[in-house]
């Protein structure tokens, strides 16, 4: 809060000085003008921060990315059907891996020994999952984090696993 203090302060004592700079004219309406929305920008951040959350849009938008590359792959490997060989499946694989460790790092879970079993009739469908968190890590955030696993893939709750030991 105080910080918000000083740089709004800051910005006012910067537009004061330019608009006594800027001679009398038509400059001066532009320079009141977009000193007025920079002022306006800088004394609607913690509203902003207040209504979107402290980081809380940043991860929405990440996980929303997340979802969206996933069904992007997931629709591109069903129209590979006929390329399908280890080396795919093995790139799939890491792909599901590593999304599940963003999307737990983007609760402030550090994942450790991500496990993703797969089955169905191609293989490519995700049946299980377990990770592991460090014995620091609030509970709520891995519940966070194990909720969202099984909203993006369409998986249920029980078959998402997540131990505690040492990082």
């Amino acid at each position: 809060m105080s910080q918000w203090i000083k740089t709004l302060t800051g910005c006012l004592c910067i537009l004061t000085v330019l608009m006594h700079l800027v001679p009398k004219g038509k400059f001066s309406s532009y320079v009141r003008f977009y000193g007025g929305l920079l002022f306006f920008l800088v004394a609607a951040g913690p509203l902003w921060n207040f209504l979107a959350g402290e980081g809380e849009l940043e991860r929405l938008l990440q996980l929303s990315f997340l979802k969206d590359r996933y069904y992007d792959l997931e629709s591109s490997m069903a129209d590979m059907a006929e390329l399908r060989n280890e080396r795919i499946m093995e790139a799939y694989r890491a792909e599901i891996t590593r999304q599940i460790g963003e999307i737990a790092s983007a609760y402030g879970v550090a994942a450790s020994d991500i496990r993703v079993t797969f089955g169905g009739e191609d293989g490519y469908e995700i049946t299980g999952v377990a990770f592991r968190v460090g014995i620091d890590t609030p509970d709520g955030a891995a519940e966070l984090a194990r909720k969202e696993i099984a909203g993006v893939y369409a998986l249920e709750q029980n078959r998402i696993r997540v131990e505690r030991g040492a990082k």
